[in-house]
């Protein structure tokens, strides 16, 4: 995950905001301090948070039109609002947002949309699964 993240980083840090790579990005970021660093690999990045509000931001926020960024977006804010800002105003914003993503997808997203999609598939897949249950 180390080399992902930094590859990843560098490229947007020069202006590549390819979907893809901002999706994973944004999860990588977010792995900071949701997972310890002996099960990640991900070393301590003072930028990690500002880098996810960036990318945050880039997607559009809670008004995004991505449905899959609204989805994941709001697991991870689920997880962890405490890092990201006042929680209340986060437990908030992370319902919004999935229920735009349930707007704008109503089907939701199944294991496949993420399967074959590295590190940022492979976690995903298993929220999608227990969405589906």
């Amino acid at each position: 995950m180390e080399n992902t993240y930094r590859l990843l980083k560098g490229a947007w840090q020069a202006g590549d905001r390819d979907r893809e790579h901002a999706l994973h990005l944004l999860f990588l970021a977010w792995m900071h301090w949701a997972e310890p660093e002996f099960l990640t690999g991900l070393t301590e990045d003072a930028d990690e948070r500002e880098l996810w509000h960036s990318i945050y931001r880039h997607f559009g926020g809670e008004a995004s039109s991505d449905a899959e960024f609204l989805f994941v977006a709001s697991l991870m804010i689920n997880l962890f609002p405490w890092v990201l800002g006042d929680v209340a105003e986060w437990e908030a914003r992370a319902q919004r947002m999935a229920e735009r993503s349930l707007g704008l997808r109503p089907e939701g997203f199944s294991t496949r949309a993420f399967e074959g999609r590295g590190d940022y598939g492979e976690y995903f897949t298993i929220h999608a699964r227990a969405e589906t249950t």
